[in-house]
């Protein structure tokens, strides 16, 4: 008996069909970082692939896991998937073969009954995968009293390397992406053991170092790095999301430099989201060190995420 995910007609995302999806993106509302379609490109690693097919106004997209492919699954179709009922939506994972949808935010469970919705799908909340979302004013400028310490560690930055003339930020271009590979080669030298053999870990890698070979050729994905001394010792990168919001996709810093991430953090803030009034730095991935960072950045909202399982 030939199984959901034994066959898929989706085609493989890649970097020239960004201008084809774009008019589907624009204007769409979902908070969750896996809506971008800058982050969906990029995120292509060992062992996923990101999918799609058109249906009318929406883009369908997935992600495909060829060794693994009952993990293969879709998200809401954009950019109305929170007007789909579980009962299109179960048609839609029938008409592709997976079996189920993951990264569902919460408006949708607010736009259907949880009744309803289980009649279709086992409901199941990705507890890994919560997305922090921040004030870019907080992230910009750090004011009060909640963020003194990170404005302390700034300015012990500010005097040992920026005060002294050793500091250069500038915009991160396929000239200088070799650079930022190779301090993305020294971070992940400083991993834990576990993490060299985590796949959420390793994919994070792989998808870092695929979007630092499409910046400055990736449509609304942007990034900046800083050096000191001559040499680059952060950069950052970020790409769009909702009209409000933008997606803080990667960011990497020496942590051997006191100060250096809060200042490069700061100035991401500031030169990344021009635009945008919100940031979403993605999830934790379930890192206690990760969880920690991000939450003490004092988060303006934290956006939950949920599969719904297919009921065969």
């Amino acid at each position: 008996m030939t199984k959901l995910h034994d066959i898929c007609d989706l085609t493989p995302l890649l970097p020239e069909h960004h201008a084809r999806l774009a008019p589907s993106f624009k204007g769409q509302t979902n908070p969750l970082c896996g809506y971008s379609l800058e982050a969906l490109i990029i995120w292509k690693t060992h062992v996923y692939y990101p999918a799609f097919a058109m249906d009318q106004e929406d883009a369908i997209m997935a992600r495909l896991f060829p060794v693994t492919p009952q993990k293969s699954y879709l998200i809401l179709p954009i950019p109305n998937g929170t007007a789909r009922s579980p009962e299109n939506l179960a048609k839609l994972c029938r008409t592709h073969r997976l079996s189920q949808v993951c990264f569902v935010d919460e408006r949708y469970l607010h736009a259907w009954d949880r009744e309803t919705i289980e009649q279709h799908f086992l409901l199941e909340e990705q507890t890994d995968y919560e997305d922090y979302v921040y004030l870019k004013e907080d992230l910009a400028e750090l004011k009060g009293n909640k963020f003194s310490k990170k404005r302390n560690l700034i300015n012990q930055f500010l005097r040992e390397y920026v005060e002294t003339g050793r500091v250069g930020v500038e915009a991160l271009t396929q000239k200088n992406a070799e650079e930022c590979k190779s301090l993305l080669a020294y971070w992940w030298s400083l991993r834990t053991p576990e993490a060299h053999t985590d796949e959420d870990a390793l994919g994070e890698k792989v998808a870092c170092t695929h979007a630092l070979d499409l910046v400055g050729t990736l449509k609304g994905l942007r990034g900046i790095l800083l050096r000191i001394d001559g040499k680059v010792k952060a950069f950052g990168m970020a790409s769009n999301l909702t009209e409000e919001m933008g997606d803080f996709n990667f960011e990497k810093a020496d942590p051997a430099v006191k100060g250096l991430y809060q200042f490069f953090d700061r100035q991401c803030a500031r030169m990344l989201f021009p635009d945008t009034p919100l940031i979403n730095k993605e999830c934790d991935m379930d890192d206690p060190g990760l969880r920690h960072a991000k939450r003490s950045y004092h988060p303006h909202r934290r956006f939950k995420s949920y599969t719904l399982r297919l009921k065969m």
